[in-house]
């Protein structure tokens, strides 16, 4: 029982220094990556960025000439059109089109979503705000649906259900077509937008659909999915232009939009997106949409026109992650790291993440010989030091401080 509990302690000492040691060792040691910051100028008809280099902020064009802020942002009157009209150097037009400062800034918007985003936990409650009550501002409703095998509605104070309405709800999502239960919601629950349109819902066959609520009746509509198309991901927004309602993410990396004025998807340019990997950034302006996908070693940006015409690309890459000093000096210390906070998930999961390579053998080896000169030092039997040399030579560091915390002479 005496040895049990020691191989006890010493498997939860691994656990930890494996949790805790590589964790410290990236707080001092990690390498930040600069990732340039790209843009596309109409004036130049070409991309330029803004990125670190040696701690100094440089910006440039495609070509590598560097600007002054100002010549910087001259270059980019679209999206810094708020500092060139105060500066008095907007121009009045650019490609045709006029630099009016009312729909330049009707047009502005960004958005992005990084893989965190994209594993986290999803509300079970959500409010349902009338779309036309004819007020000004959106009000929150006194009540929140839930959806899974059925629609109910419970009333936030009394936490009953509002069977009555519950009822009118389910009635039009069956009409509707939808099969229960769901798979996915996405919406807004707030009062925060400039309007409310309702959510997005999965259902069980794999069809998206419309709920609303239009003067407190439901308002339900089927949007057409090609069927070899599965959404896994919406991401529903709120612009000024009305031009579409989210971002829909498909099980083998496309993006969409769900269009506004005729539920129509419209397919972006995202080659080599990786949504478990990269952010995407999306920038909408008056005269194009900029789409970066952007990694640890690459950022890749495409530029489409208001009729989603691919206009330009552009494609940067550097030293991936486990090429630099810090991970090529943690492949020599740690054969492995254990996590129970995966940046990449708002989920608490044990994750082992194993550097590349075979190098950490040598420091096992050398770790072995000195805890076998440890006991010989100790005048401890070999015999009973082999299972911990085999410790020591599969779980390396870690290994060797359990046991040398836990020894077997602490238990003679």
């Amino acid at each position: 029982m005496v040895k049990l509990s020691r191989y006890i302690l010493v498997a939860i000492g691994i656990l930890s220094a494996a949790v805790t040691i590589p964790s410290l060792y990236w707080t001092i040691f990690r390498e930040a990556s600069s990732v340039p910051n790209v843009v596309y100028s109409r004036v130049l008809d070409d991309f330029m960025m803004i990125k670190r280099v040696d701690g100094v902020l440089v910006r440039a064009d495609s070509e590598g000439n560097q600007y002054t802020r100002d010549e910087f942002e001259q270059l980019l009157p679209v999206l810094f059109f708020r500092q060139r009209l105060t500066s008095g150097d907007m121009p009045d037009t650019l490609h045709g089109v006029y630099m009016d400062h009312a729909m330049l800034s009707k047009h502005s918007a960004n958005f992005t979503i990084r893989p965190v985003d994209m594993s986290q936990p999803r509300p079970v409650l959500w409010p349902l705000l009338e779309s036309e009550s004819g007020r000004v501002d959106l009000e929150l409703p006194e009540d929140f649906f839930r959806l899974h095998d059925r629609i109910e509605f419970i009333d936030a104070a009394t936490n009953k259900v509002d069977k009555e309405k519950s009822a009118l709800f389910q009635q039009a999502l069956e009409e509707g077509g939808f099969s229960f239960p769901a798979r996915l919601i996405a919406g807004l629950p707030t009062d925060r937008k400039n309007v409310d349109d309702g959510y997005f819902i999965k259902d069980n066959r794999g069809d998206i659909y419309h709920l609303k609520m239009v003067r407190g009746a439901p308002y339900v509509a089927r949007i057409d999915i090609p069927e070899d198309m599965d959404v896994i991901h919406i991401e529903c927004v709120d612009l000024a232009t009305r031009e579409f309602f989210a971002y829909l993410f498909t099980d083998d990396n496309r993006v969409f939009l769900l269009m506004q004025d005729d539920y129509r998807l419209q397919e972006l340019p995202v080659e080599g997106y990786d949504r478990s990997l990269h952010r995407l950034r999306v920038r909408t302006d008056l005269l194009h949409k900029t789409i970066g996908v952007i990694g640890e070693d690459q950022v890749k940006v495409f530029v489409v026109c208001n009729d989603y015409d691919l206009v330009d690309t552009f494609h940067k890459s550097w030293e991936p992650p486990h090429q630099r000093r810090d991970h090529i000096l943690f492949s020599w210390i740690f054969p492995f790291q254990v996590s129970f906070l995966n940046p990449d998930s708002r989920y608490i999961t044990l994750d082992v993440y194993q550097p590349k390579g075979i190098a950490f053998m040598l420091l096992h080896i050398v770790l072995g010989g000195v805890a076998l000169v440890l006991s010989k030092w100790r005048q401890l039997p070999l015999k009973h030091q082999l299972p911990d040399l085999l410790i020591i030579l599969f779980t390396g560091i870690f290994g060797f401080i359990a046991t040398q915390v836990f020894p077997n002479k602490f238990y003679e």
